[in-house]
């Protein structure tokens, strides 16, 4: 029967390996401004209404990880 190995993922750390791994996340939210035109839905309301610009926030979370090693 063939052995499979294990990834360097999944393998368990040795005894003699005594290090410890600290990650950090940090989350950052940045809110723009987005800019929506509405316009009028039927062709009475086209006539006689204007479109209109809305500005709308739009919010964006990016989260970046960063995994190293302590002696």
């Amino acid at each position: 029967m063939k052995r499979q190995r294990q990834s360097k993922r999944h393998q368990k750390p040795s005894a003699t390996a005594n290090k410890r791994i600290v990650t950090t996340e940090t989350t950052e939210i940045t809110t723009e401004p987005k800019v929506e035109v509405r316009k009028p839905a039927t062709l009475a309301q086209a006539l006689t209404e204007p479109a209109v610009a809305v500005i709308k926030p739009e919010t964006k979370v990016t989260k970046t990880r960063r995994t190293r090693r302590v002696a």
